[in-house]
């Protein structure tokens, strides 16, 4: 009995290394692909999920393969990540284990574009220091509460937390380096970025004080920023735009698309 339980024991290693050893070829196609379609100057990370994957590998359908890529160039952005979650995506085992993938057909795909803060500040002259979050319905209720009749154009009301961006920055008031905080909007033009700066005070936290409007609108030019992250993967349609810790995030969904040779991802049944 005592070799039974070995034998067995040591027969599930060997098919679990074996399977993950296959998914980590699978992986390595796929990334190759990926890196063509995406036009990408390093091979992207790829992770095929789900356990086991032979299971999958032999009905070609796997429920969720992620591909991300960090710190790309687009324009004048430097630090841009980009990740795309592909499900079912279904390709012939043959054809993925020997690497001659001809093409993959997606279900629903969901691709995200990360503007990193130190993106962000680079399109923002005289500030040295950025940091970049999101900001909770809390905030919002006490910045309003504390808003100055004085500053036309700085009210927050009506502004929802998925539509807003914290953004806390050191530059230069009257010749001191000052750490402002601003409350902005969030806006989606089709696939440009554009922050537009309601709250902006000095300080952070309690502590933050409000200045008159003539020192508000020069602080609001700072904060004011508009950009273009470049196309999300395979021609996924920009539809959300949030603030997540240190970046901004623009994303989108696609559905039934066909990956092949030569194309950026086309729908299925187009030319």
């Amino acid at each position: 009995m005592k070799r039974i339980v070995i034998g067995l024991v040591v027969a599930i290693v060997l098919l679990v290394a074996a399977d993950f050893a296959s998914a980590s070829a699978a992986e390595y196609q796929v990334a190759t692909r990926m890196r063509e379609q995406l036009a990408l100057p390093d091979t992207p990370a790829v992770k095929i999920n789900g356990f086991p994957f032979i299971t999958q590998a032999l009905a070609g359908d796997y429920r969720q393969i992620d591909v991300s890529a960090e710190r790309l160039t687009v324009g004048p952005l430097r630090a841009v990540g980009v990740r795309t979650e592909l499900y079912h995506v279904r390709a012939p085992l043959g054809e993925l284990l020997g690497g001659s993938l001809r093409s993959i057909r997606v279900d629903d795909a969901k691709g995200t574009v990360q503007i990193t803060k130190d993106d962000l500040m680079r399109q923002m002259p005289g500030v040295t220091k950025l940091v970049v979050g999101p900001v909770d319905q809390g905030a919002l209720d006490a910045a309003l509460a504390n808003s100055s009749a004085a500053a036309p154009g700085s009210s927050v009301d009506g502004i929802t937390p998925d539509q807003a961006v914290r953004m806390v920055a050191t530059t230069s008031v009257l010749g001191q380096k000052t750490e402002v905080s601003a409350i902005a909007v969030l806006q989606l033009v089709g696939r440009q970025v554009q922050i537009s700066p309601r709250d902006v005070r000095i300080g952070t936290g309690s502590q933050a004080k409000q200045l008159p409007a003539a020192a508000q609108s020069a602080l609001r030019g700072m904060f004011t920023v508009k950009l273009d992250p470049g196309t999300l993967p395979f021609e996924v349609r920009p539809t959300s735009l949030r603030a997540v810790d240190s970046a901004l995030e623009v994303s989108g969904v696609a559905h039934d698309l066909v990956i092949s040779s030569g194309s950026s991802g086309r729908r299925a049944g187009t030319p």
